[in-house]
């Protein structure tokens, strides 16, 4: 097998690796064809408003100011005095489309849903819009305007004028201030209208106000700002401006009920993405028809945070919930049938009703998570593993019989307070059954997968054995070998065809198939690869010399997994690495250049170490790096000013080009030092900034072109050349951090050049040493053979003068002139050693070092620039 064939192949098995997760983890099975249920009584309210305030963080709407002021007052007091509080709980991703489909539905959506946004698409999936009498709807989110397409009789929505979109960057309060004046405008042109004010006097009636500009508002100037509490003092009596308004409207009948939250929050630095607490944490408030009102606590150390006593709300009970539950709330409050795919239930500690009410409502409740379940039971029975199917024994067909007429038996008796204790008890059972068969094909998947990579490891590290072991790829010779490798992928072969058989009558899907069939070729590829190789015993311990440095490879592995989770170990690493290295080869490396490497490696970790959470704008800290990075490249042009005479280029055309890179960093200094003058005056960034920017931009994508062919000049000229866009892009220490990476990149070049000077890296074999082998293929001048062999003319020395031969005079940075093959010449075969595997693991931690320099590999939404 050619490297190409092997890298070809790692690129397809790395991409099935990669969907794997998405299989494994982020599936959301949507089953059609459900019944619908809901309580027979009547429901608590005629109407709801629903009103979602786009990336509303929980704490900025419900805390005290220091001075005991709080920016919300109107929302503040219901949470005192007339409703219910607490917090909705928003799943991963915290986005727009996710949040609002957890909240509508009843489920959360696979992440691929951050996407379907942009490519459109019918819905599948039943949400409360579609349950309604009438739905009303102003600035729809994308997801919604489907569902209204679907349905153009009973859902009405309009949106946000796509023009007015550009300019509310502006003043992003304009989108917010639409939706108001858009409400307004409606209930007044609903009092002469007729046909419209009978629509809307219907019972099961649902009013959705999307406000985004509080979103663009955190992005633009960041919670934790002024202006952020300002947006959010000009929410609050917009809010109380509308729900006056509504009130008017119908008369103060006590038939409206009204829903506040957020469908995700906003970290500190103005983002959204990932599962930080600011992100998930939305502010939940609930009043009018039916809805308790405020209660003392009872219980303050029901929840693990102190979210409570951080907004000062510890005398008021806290009702907290997860976003799909809103579905299930929101269903009751106004008597439609729960949403057919909804699997998370209805909250408890929100309705102030009669029991019998309450009871009904939960054992419609029951009843559609009921159904949901035995239909993932059913799905899930005839799926590819049915063979081995097991049922949630706490749910069984007989259960779920007895456990109706238990209920019913205490609902006919009146006894309502056990029948409410019964079906919460059953409720909570019946969502940990569909817990379990939401992820039953998760274990089978996760090892298919698992082997699959551990498949792949073994047959890359048996490739490489056999490339540096053995003197050439091994060739078939014998009638055994030849009869026994064809029967090894014989047998792969009927694997496979009896698996796909299996997996074909059991409608698994297509991609579930790829990741069940792709450990059989990975592993047959591995064994077929060791039984060429014969006796891995043997080589293991002729290559000990090589065990010290494996064992820092592993170790080295463990700490970058664990600094998914704990950033400092990456710097721990990083630190290790070097001083195991330097220690290891202090005669071989000079004073200056250690200490060097150990500084630009203790600057790397000082930065990634760094906590996560403080994104705000420190332009003062790009200005000085932006001077570092212009003094840093005068310094190594000037310093590498006669290498350009080695390569392609001249020195004439090599100074211009060193001087154009050192403009290029000044002017985009200049240029973000300006722009950061225009920020903090809110003045807008004119097309004679802009204009600058763009180019300098894309030049920089080009400008590898025609840097220079010398291995030290080409590094530095190419990682100078995206200093200049990594300036503008920068808010903090992003391009410190890059400054520290190139110098240790440059510095590792030099460390290299020096341990490599006395290393023997090519083991000579004369050719009377392989007449039972198959003769490698001849060459011509200057080139190599395919499997890595090089051959030098034979001084007829003896094999030990041979090796001292090679050992001194061929080195990694030697080429070697190649000639015809003949009797009276060496063959020489690149063998493995410890440079390479320290070369290895250093391009791993500098690469990790290098995406988590500015954030975290584990957020989806930190690990970028800026923002």
């Amino acid at each position: 097998m050619s490297t190409w064939m092997i890298i070809t192949a790692g690129f397809l098995v790395h991409a099935i690796v990669f969907i794997s997760i998405f299989d494994i983890y982020f599936t959301t099975p949507i089953i059609s064809g459900l019944p619908s249920h809901s309580s027979p009584r009547p429901p608590p309210a005629k109407r709801l408003v629903f009103i979602v305030a786009d990336g509303l963080r929980a704490d900025k709407t419900l805390m005290l100011q220091p001075d005991g002021s709080t920016p919300a007052p109107f929302l503040r007091n219901i949470a005192e005095n007339d409703g219910t509080w607490g917090v909705s709980t928003a799943g991963i991703p915290t986005a727009t489309r996710p949040g609002h489909v957890a909240m509508t539905a009843g489920f959360y959506e696979d992440p691929t849903s951050v996407a379907k946004d942009v490519r459109g698409g019918k819905i599948y999936f039943d949400t409360i819009f579609q349950e309604t009498t009438y739905t009303w709807t102003w600035d729809t989110p994308k997801f919604l305007e489907k569902v209204a397409e679907d349905h153009p009789e009973t859902i009405f929505s309009e949106h946000f004028p796509g023009e007015r979109k550009y300019l509310s960057g502006i003043n992003p309060k304009d989108m917010d201030s639409w939706v108001f004046d858009e409400v307004t405008n409606f209930l007044k042109s609903a009092k002469t209208d007729a046909d419209l004010k009978k629509k809307m006097n219907k019972d099961k009636i649902l009013f959705f106000l999307h406000l985004g500009g509080i979103d663009h508002a955190g992005y633009i100037v960041r919670p934790n700002s002024p202006e952020y509490l300002q947006h959010v003092t000009f929410l609050d009596e917009g809010v109380k401006d509308i729900v006056g308004k509504f009130e008017d409207f119908f008369g103060h009948d006590g038939n409206t009920a009204y829903v506040f939250t957020s469908d995700h929050g906003m970290t500190n630095w103005g983002a959204h993405g990932d599962g930080m607490p600011d992100e998930i944490h939305c502010p939940l408030l609930v009043w009018g028809a039916g809805i308790r009102k405020a209660l003392p606590e009872d219980n303050l150390n029901r929840y693990d945070d102190t979210l409570s006593q951080d907004w000062s709300l510890t005398e008021w009970k806290r009702s907290n919930l997860e976003q799909p539950s809103l579905a299930a709330l929101m269903s009751a409050i106004i008597g439609i049938p729960f949403p057919k795919n909804a699997v998370y239930p209805f909250p408890d500690g929100f309705f102030d009703v009669a029991e019998q009410d309450e009871f009904e409502i939960l054992y419609a409740n029951l009843k559609q998570l009921l159904e949901n379940f035995q239909a993932f039971e059913r799905y899930t029975h005839v799926g590819p593993f049915a063979f081995s199917f097991r049922s949630y024994g706490s749910l069984s067909g007989s259960l779920i019989r007895s456990l109706h007429t238990d209920i019913q038996a205490l609902n006919v008796s009146g006894n309502y307070a056990s029948a409410i204790a019964l079906t919460k008890q059953k409720i909570e059972l019946t969502v940990q059954g569909l817990q379990h068969y939401r992820l039953y094909s998760k274990t089978p998947l996760w090892l298919a997968t698992f082997s699959s990579c551990i498949g792949w490891i073994c047959f890359c590290a048996l490739v490489l054995i056999q490339q540096h072991e053995n003197w050439e790829d091994i060739k078939v010779t014998t009638p055994v070998m030849a009869n026994t490798k064809h029967i090894i992928i014989q047998i792969a072969v009927a694997l496979a065809v009896f698996d796909l058989i299996f997996l074909y009558a059991q409608s698994t899907p297509v991609t579930q198939c790829v990741h069940f069939l792709l450990p059989i070729p990975i592993w047959t590829a591995a064994v077929i690869k060791w039984y060429e190789i014969g006796n891995l015993l043997s080589i293991i311990k002729r290559q000990k010399q090589l065990l010290p440095v494996a064992i820092l490879c592993v170790l080295c592995i463990i700490l970058i997994i664990m600094s998914m989770y704990h950033r400092f170990l990456l710097g721990v690493t990083a630190v290790l690495f070097a001083l195991v290295t330097i220690n290891g080869n202090k005669t071989e490396l000079d004073k200056n250049l250690r200490y060097q490497w150990l500084l630009s490696t203790l600057g790397i970790a000082a930065l990634v170490a760094k906590p996560l959470g403080d994104r705000d704008l420190h332009y003062n800290l790009v200005i000085v790096s932006g001077v570092a990075a212009t003094i840093s490249s005068i310094a190594f042009h000037y310093h590498l000013e006669g290498s350009a005479v080695k390569g392609r280029l001249s020195r004439h055309f090599g100074r211009r080009f060193a001087i154009f890179q050192i403009v290029k960093i000044a002017l985009a200094t200049g240029i973000l030092y300006y722009s950061s003058y225009l920020t903090e005056n809110n003045i807008r960034t004119p097309l004679s900034v802009q204009i600058p920017s763009w180019v300098i931009f894309f030049v920089s994508l080009f400008e590898p072109i025609v840097v220079n062919t010398d291995i030290q000049s080409r590094l530095v000229a190419m990682s100078f050349g995206y200093v200049a866009p990594f300036i503008l892009l920068s808010i903090g220490q992003e391009t410190l951090c890059y400054i520290f990476l190139v110098w240790n990149l440059y510095l590792y070049v030099e460390v290299e050049r020096n341990l490599t000077k006395s290393q023997p890296i090519f083991l000579p074999r004369t050719s009377d040493e392989s007449n039972n082998r198959v003769p490698n293929k001849s060459v011509s001048n200057g080139k190599s053979f395919p499997n890595g062999h090089t051959t030098v003319k034979h001084h007829k020395h003896t094999k030990s003068n041979d090796y001292l031969m090679f050992q001194q005079t061929v080195t990694e940075w030697q080429r070697i002139e190649f000639t015809k093959a003949s009797e009276n010449e060496i063959q020489c075969k690149r063998v493995l050693t410890t440079g390479d595997l320290r070369r290895a693991i250093y391009l791993l931690v500098i690469g990790f070092g290098s995406v988590m320099g500015t954030g975290h590999i584990t957020n989806i939404n930190s690990g970028r620039i800026s923002t």
